[in-house]
């Protein structure tokens, strides 16, 4: 059902411009397996199980750090598994604990938040009812 929102976000148009938080916008393009997005350089895809994965976890705790990707290791104080991004990079990439992790929060969030599925709250994902 969730997914189905993002499916519907995009609409006729394989493709819309999302805002960032910060200003500018993203270019991202639905596909079959996934999303297409502009802001992730040479890793540009994010699969269908990135989105499932998240909303799992919202549905689960209602209220989600998003994670620290740049600043911390997997599992870190900063990082922890039960983060978006955290938990993203464990189930969906097969990170482990203590390893690096490529930061896909920006759009994660910005794709969660235009379906409506949660609210960006200054480093916090809250589900919407």
């Amino acid at each position: 059902m969730h997914l189905d929102k993002i499916r519907t976000k995009f609409g006729k148009n394989s493709s819309v411009m999302i805002p960032l938080k910060r200003g500018g916008y993203f270019k991202a393009k639905l596909m079959d397996d996934g999303i297409w997005v502009s802001n992730l350089g040479n890793n540009p895809m994010l699969a269908w199980d990135v989105f499932h994965t998240a909303i799992e976890l919202l549905v689960e705790r209602r209220e989600v750090t998003k994670g620290d990707a740049m600043n911390y290791k997997l599992g870190g104080s900063g990082l922890p598994l039960d983060s978006i991004e955290g938990r993203v990079a464990y189930k969906v990439y097969g990170k482990k604990e203590g390893q690096s992790v490529f930061r896909r929060i920006v759009p994660i969030a910005a794709i969660l938040t235009l379906a409506d599925i949660c609210v960006d709250d200054e480093g916090i994902l809250k589900l919407v009812e």
